[in-house]
């Protein structure tokens, strides 16, 4: 536990930075500043090491070390301290980073034991329910708190309100509305209109049934966000046996098709549809070390 000359520090951050972050990053920043604390040794305060100390204690610590190195560049910069040794410290700490999800991400896509054309081919073959969900995770990349969603006909929108997500139905058409999923603070709320016609046959038969949300259990219930990866990967196998199946690796196998085939265009659409920004998208999911090949291709261009 961390003592009250330990907690001032912190105490006056907040205080002068309460008007400028929201309540999200404050709580990011109190704990990765008490994992800190943890590796300091006693030591007061963070703003009073040296870049040097600072790089020697994120590089022995097993905590998430981009976390803690980002709260000692935060309070550094906040007392207008030197940080430009920690900026190129990061920078290498992303690279290598990168490096390594870009390994991942191809590990992650090998054991699917799925493609994009598979995702495809089951999309083509799949009916009623399986059917609308496919398409949201395929065609709209959405996760597994996108599709907890009330459904309602074009004539009850006086339901909507900001904080559900929705599915109303017209005769001919439908219209997705998200308004509770992860990056909302940033995009705000989301509205697609889909215009497929089996979407459409499928989701007219959904709203005769009379249920509250869209996709719910034998009892009626909709599904929690803790049990909807079961329920996709449980879908997918009626159509891939041989699947292994979450919303994010849906995610990972269309991004890597598109990548492979450099469709920007589909890739833009993909990070739209996510609620992220490219950079994200490329750093954090793709296949590739977007770092390596710019070094590679800096060294082409020498020759």
């Amino acid at each position: 536990m961390m003592t009250s000359h330990k907690t001032q520090e912190l105490q006056d951050f907040i205080y002068e930075n309460d008007d400028k972050l929201n309540k999200q990053t404050i709580k990011t920043y109190i704990n990765d500043y008490k994992r800190f604390r943890t590796q300091m040794n006693g030591r007061q305060n963070i703003y009073n090491l040296t870049q040097k100390e600072i790089i020697d204690i994120v590089s022995k610590s097993d905590f998430n070390k981009l976390a803690l190195l980002n709260i000692a560049i935060v309070f550094l910069k906040w007392k207008n301290k030197e940080h430009n040794r920690l900026i190129k410290y990061r920078t290498d700490l992303q690279e290598n980073k990168a490096e390594k999800q870009a390994e991942k991400n191809m590990e992650i896509l090998e054991k699917s034991g799925v493609d994009y054309h598979d995702l495809m081919g089951a999309l083509d073959t799949a009916t009623g329910s399986d059917y609308i969900l496919f398409y949201l995770l395929i065609k709209l990349n959405t996760r597994n708190n996108d599709l907890i969603m009330k459904l309602i006909s074009n004539k009850q929108k006086n339901l909507l309100n900001k904080e559900d997500n929705f599915m109303v139905v017209s005769p001919s058409k439908a219209t997705y509305i998200r308004n509770d999923y992860k990056t909302a603070k940033s995009f705000g709320s989301k509205k697609d209109v889909i215009r497929d016609d089996k979407f459409q046959k499928f989701i007219l038969k959904e709203l005769v049934g009379g249920t509250e949300y869209l996709f719910v259990n034998n009892k009626l219930k909709p599904y929690k966000q803790t049990e909807m990866g079961k329920f996709i990967k449980a879908r997918f196998k009626k159509y891939l046996p041989n699947s292994n199946l979450s919303q994010a690796v849906i995610y990972k196998i269309i991004q890597h098709h598109a990548e492979e085939n450099g469709n920007v265009k589909m890739m833009k659409n993909i990070a739209d549809a996510r609620g992220h920004s490219i950079n994200t998208q490329l750093t954090e999911y793709s296949t590739t070390d977007f770092h390596n090949k710019k070094a590679e291709e800096s060294d082409d261009d020498a020759f």
